[in-house]
């Protein structure tokens, strides 16, 4: 394969030939939540993250629901600090405990 292929496509012809570029401790995997079998009669947080325009979004959301589903309850929720530092354990925590699944959107 010619230089200017790789350079074309950048995609590695095996991990093992990026292994110094791209070194770095492996996470954890975590797998994702189940999904409901049904939203009727759950509560669903939409949390807004502070980024431009999520605020009206999960308003427009909330009133979604209302209208085509009403039996799901939505709870609105500010995150508390900015768009892409979480400093939110408490809204976390209360949305696991009280909640059935989330939105946490961004708009712009």
């Amino acid at each position: 394969m010619s230089k200017l292929i790789k350079v074309i496509n950048p995609t590695p012809a095996s991990l093992q030939e990026n292994k110094g570029i791209f070194a770095a401790a492996e996470l954890a995997r975590e797998s994702l939540a189940k999904r409901l079998d049904t939203l009727d009669g759950k509560t669903i947080y939409l949390v807004d993250i502070g980024y431009g325009g999520s605020y009206k979004f999960m308003q427009a959301l909330e009133r979604w629901f209302k209208k085509n589903m009403p039996s799901v309850r939505t709870v609105r929720k500010r995150k508390s600090g900015s768009a892409i530092a979480d400093d939110s354990n408490e809204l976390w925590e209360e949305i696991k405990a009280k909640g059935h699944a989330a939105v946490v959107g961004v708009a712009g």
